[in-house]
């Protein structure tokens, strides 16, 4: 098994087949890591000012695409071969379930089909807009926000066809940081899911605990205060139904409305007056759940609430996949995830796939603490190696240090992550 102390006798080498990996071109044979052309591509403006910031304060060669600023040109169109239909399907069932559900009675019309064969359209010349910008600057490796929906999954897949490298950044899994990571984001991500390598990094060492509210989207009804919360609940944060969360890293649970019906059957099946659930709905939401607050007498919504104060006063917490899980965690609370999420391993957190596995959780939340060692190590290592420091938001000299070692695999992160790998093929 994998020993941390162990890391050094083949991290360096594993390291340098990394990078060799990494700048390969072809034809061009193997150039120096500081030679390849990073581009970092997106749609919206606050990310272009957080990419150009950081192609201004790293040595390395970075430029900033985009994306909206390219008109269409008939040289395009020479880049829509090589397309596959099954690589064009899988980019935009998430995106249709995503409107369907924005939209739902457009989703019922003739309407529905006209949309969809315009917008397979529209993407398909997006793929070969984006490869023809890739040509062009002649990148090597492709950088885009979060990459599970359009249009920086287009993209890419753009960079795929070219032969590029993709990595891929998104907000931090802890408060405060930012992702960087070459496999993909949330439960894509590159962190290994062997609860024993985490052991390693056991560490009574503080992590954060304070929570970065989220602003919201719109009012929603009040429920109870803090001071009216029951004495024994499950917290139970819903999600926003239109995030690539629910959408693509949620296999059985595909609404709140859906949720709270499992939630209200498992609550029928306990035998425990004493236990509640409290749920609060997410800001950024814009649907309102109103018609669900009176349904169940055990069963209270708490909008108004702290969310910290939500997780601090209950048992345990019941997530999807949402972030809340990981600040429940780091606030040693037990937790248990519904859905896909890169820290439902075992020892860290309660599996729950099914209504039978959520009345078993629910009957004894308090079982669901998992193994204290994974558990920490798990949250020590995000926290020590995993994580970029800062939110790109504000990011500062130290970001952009962090940073630029994570695109060159310098980092002790990537290290780690090499060594590891190392040792699970020797072991295969």
């Amino acid at each position: 098994m994998f020993q941390a102390q162990s890391v050094t006798f083949c991290c360096q080498e594993c390291t340098i087949l990394a990078r060799k990996d990494l700048i390969y071109r072809k034809g061009k044979g193997l150039s120096q890591e500081n030679s390849l052309t990073y581009l970092l591509m997106a749609r919206g403006s606050s990310h272009i000012r957080y990419f150009t910031a950081f192609a201004k304060a790293t040595s390395l060669n970075v430029k900033v695409v985009k994306v909206t600023g390219h008109l269409p040109k008939p040289g395009y169109l020479t880049f829509l071969g090589g397309i596959a239909q099954e690589e064009l399907e899988s980019l935009l069932t998430p995106h249709f379930a995503k409107k369907a559900r924005k939209y739902p009675r457009l989703s019922k019309t003739a309407l529905w089909w006209l949309y969809k064969r315009v917008t397979k359209s529209i993407v398909k010349y997006d793929i070969a807009r984006f490869r023809a910008v890739i040509k062009r600057k002649n990148a090597d490796v492709i950088g885009v926000w979060n990459g599970q929906k359009l249009p920086s999954s287009a993209i890419a897949l753009a960079a795929q066809l070219q032969g590029k490298k993709v990595v891929y950044f998104e907000n931090g899994l802890l408060p405060d940081t930012t992702t960087c990571d070459w496999s993909g984001v949330n439960c894509l991500n590159s962190l290994p899911d062997d609860p024993d390598f985490y052991k390693r990094f056991d560490s009574d060492k503080p992590l954060p605990q304070h929570l970065i509210p989220r602003a919201p989207a719109r009012a929603k009804a009040k429920g109870i205060d803090v001071d009216t919360l029951p004495p024994r609940f499950v917290f139970v944060p819903f999600q926003v139904e239109t995030d690539s969360q629910i959408i693509t890293n949620s296999p059985w649970i595909k609404s709140m409305g859906q949720l709270y019906q499992h939630l209200q059957s498992a609550m029928d099946s306990i035998n425990d007056d004493e236990l509640y659930l409290v749920i609060k709905e997410h800001p950024s939401e814009l649907k309102r759940h109103d018609e669900l607050h009176q349904l169940h007498p055990r069963i209270l919504f708490a909008n108004q609430c702290d969310t910290k104060a939500l997780i601090d006063k209950a048992e345990a917490v019941l997530t999807v996949n949402s972030t809340v899980g990981l600040e429940s965690l780091l606030l040693n609370k037990p937790v248990m995830v519904m859905g896909k999420a890169c820290y439902a391993l075992q020892g860290v957190c309660q599996k729950i796939s099914d209504e039978n596995a959520l009345v078993e959780g629910l009957r004894d939340p308090k079982f669901c603490y998992g193994n204290v060692a994974v558990r920490r190590g798990f949250l020590n290592f995000l926290h020590a190696y995993y994580v970029i420091p800062t939110t790109w938001v504000n990011a500062q000299e130290k970001h952009f240090t962090a940073l630029t070692q994570r695109l060159l695999m310098t980092d002790k992160f990537s290290e780690y992550l090499a060594a590891y790998n190392a040792s699970k093929e020797r072991s295969s």
